[in-house]
C-alpha cells in the first residue's frame, strides 16, 4: 500500500471532537487489485443514462440563455432529522446563533427553453432553493453551498424529493450544533424528462443565485459542491460540469461511475480543486454494468484507479467506519483527489445512508481549512 501521508498533510483534517467515534482504521487489506479496463473512458455520458435505473428518493454542458422569471418564497421544512454541512463564513460572529434562520427563497430558472420541460417551475413548492441556515444576516458573507441531488421518478414532482428535505435537515443540525459554521444552501432541481440535468449550465445557475442573494444584502463567500447518485457519472450537466464556476471543494457521494465523474474527477485534479468521493454501493455507470446496482461487495479499485487513484494508509478521520477492502482509502500522488469507501449497509438504504455522514466528513473539513485561511491570510 503506498503511504501518501507526505502529500495529504493539508488534505487530511485532525480528528475533530465530534468526530471521535467516526475516526476509521486503516483497511486490512494492503495490496492494489489488478486494474480491470471496464470503464469505457471514451464513451459518451448518453450511454450511462440507460446504466441507472431511477431513483424515487432522490434525483449538465449547458446553454444557459432562457431564463423564467418567476421567484417566489416558503417556509423552511426541516422536519427530517439528519445532519449538516457547511463552509468559511468571515461573519459568523455578526448574527446570533439565537435568531431563527432568514427565510428561504424560492426561483424558477430553466438553463434553455429546450430544457422547459425538465425546469417546470409554475408552482413555487417545486422551485430551486436558496436555505439560509441559523446565524447568516444581511451585510455578511457566507459560504454557499450548491448540493445536486440524483436521478428521481419520472413521476415524482421537486417537492417530493427525499434529498430535497433530508439535506437542508443535515445542514442546519451540523450549524445549530456548532459543528460548522453559518451558510447558504442552494438546491437545484429539475424533473427527470430528460435524462439528468439536461444542459444545466452550473455557471448560469451561479449567476441567478448571486443576484438572488445580493437582494438579500449577502455577499457569496467559498463556493463548495456536492452530489449524490445520479447528480453525476450518469449523464447530463449538473455536478459533470462543477468545474466552469471554480468551486472551493466538491463532494461526489456514491454518484454513478461513468465517464462524466470520471472526466470530472480528472479535470478537477488538473485544477487543483480538492474533490473528495465517498462511495458505498452505487455502481450505475460502470462498465461492464453491474448487477445488482447497489452492491456493498464492489471492488471500488476497479473504479478508483483508472482515474489516478491508488491506496493510501487512512488518515485518523473518516467518514464513519470503512467497507474491509484496499481501496477503502484512496488518493492521487498529489492529494488534491481523495476517495473512501464508506460503510453504511446494504443495498439502496446504504446508498441514502450515506449523505449524513458524507455532508459531515466534507462540510467539516473545509469549514475548518476556510477559517483558518481566513484567521491566517
Amino acid at each position: 500500500m503506498l503511504n501518501h501521508a507526505h502529500h495529504l498533510s493539508m488534505f487530511w483534517p485532525l480528528c475533530f471532537l465530534v468526530m471521535t467515534a467516526q475516526c476509521g482504521a486503516p483497511p486490512k487489506g494492503s495490496h492494489a487489485p489488478e486494474i480491470a479496463p471496464e470503464i469505457a473512458l471514451d464513451a459518451p455520458d448518453a450511454l450511462d443514462t440507460a446504466a441507472a435505473t431511477p431513483h424515487p428518493d432522490t434525483g449538465g454542458t449547458g446553454d444557459a440563455s432562457t431564463q423564467s422569471a418567476a421567484t417566489g418564497s416558503a417556509p423552511l421544512d426541516t422536519d427530517t432529522d439528519t445532519d449538516t454541512d457547511t463552509n468559511v463564513n468571515a461573519n459568523a460572529d455578526t448574527a446570533s446563533t439565537d435568531t431563527p434562520p432568514l427565510e428561504e427563497i424560492r426561483f424558477a430558472w430553466s438553463p434553455s427553453a429546450r430544457a422547459a420541460g425538465a425546469y417546470e417551475m409554475s408552482d413555487p413548492q417545486d422551485q430551486h432553493r436558496i436555505i439560509f441556515t441559523r446565524g447568516v444576516a444581511p451585510n455578511g458573507t457566507y459560504p454557499v453551498v450548491l448540493a445536486f441531488h440524483g436521478q428521481p421518478s419520472p413521476t415524482a414532482s421537486p417537492r417530493d424529493y427525499r434529498f430535497v428535505s433530508e439535506v437542508p435537515a443535515i445542514v442546519h443540525a451540523l450549524v445549530d450544533s456548532g459543528e460548522v459554521p453559518p451558510l447558504v444552501l442552494v438546491i437545484p432541481v429539475f424533473r427527470f424528462v430528460q435524462g439528468n440535468w439536461p444542459l444545466f449550465s452550473p455557471i448560469a445557475f451561479q449567476k441567478q443565485v448571486v443576484a438572488q442573494l445580493a437582494a438579500r444584502d449577502i455577499v457569496p463567500g467559498d463556493w463548495l459542491a456536492f452530489g449524490h447518485s445520479g447528480a453525476a457519472g450518469c449523464g447530463g450537466d449538473g455536478l459533470n460540469s462543477i468545474h466552469t464556476i471554480a468551486p472551493q471543494a466538491v463532494g461526489f457521494f456514491d454518484t454513478c461511475l461513468g465517464p462524466g465523474w470520471q472526466t470530472a474527477n480528472r479535470i478537477l485534479r488538473d485544477k487543483k480543486i480538492p474533490t473528495v468521493n465517498i462511495f458505498s454501493v452505487e455502481t450505475a455507470g460502470f462498465r461492464p454494468r453491474q448487477r445488482p446496482e447497489y452492491q456493498s461487495t464492489f471492488d471500488f479499485g476497479r473504479a478508483f484507479a483508472p482515474i489516478g487513484l491508488a491506496p493510501i494508509t487512512c488518515p485518523e478521520v473518516t467518514p464513519g467506519p470503512l467497507r474491509d477492502q484496499p481501496y477503502a482509502c484512496a488518493a492521487d500522488e498529489t492529494g488534491h483527489t481523495t476517495a473512501f469507501v464508506a460503510d453504511t449497509g446494504e443495498g439502496q438504504a446504504a446508498h441514502q445512508q450515506i449523505l449524513a455522514p458524507a455532508i459531515r466528513y466534507f462540510l467539516q473539513y473545509f469549514a475548518q481549512q476556510s477559517s483558518v485561511q481566513r484567521a491566517n491570510p
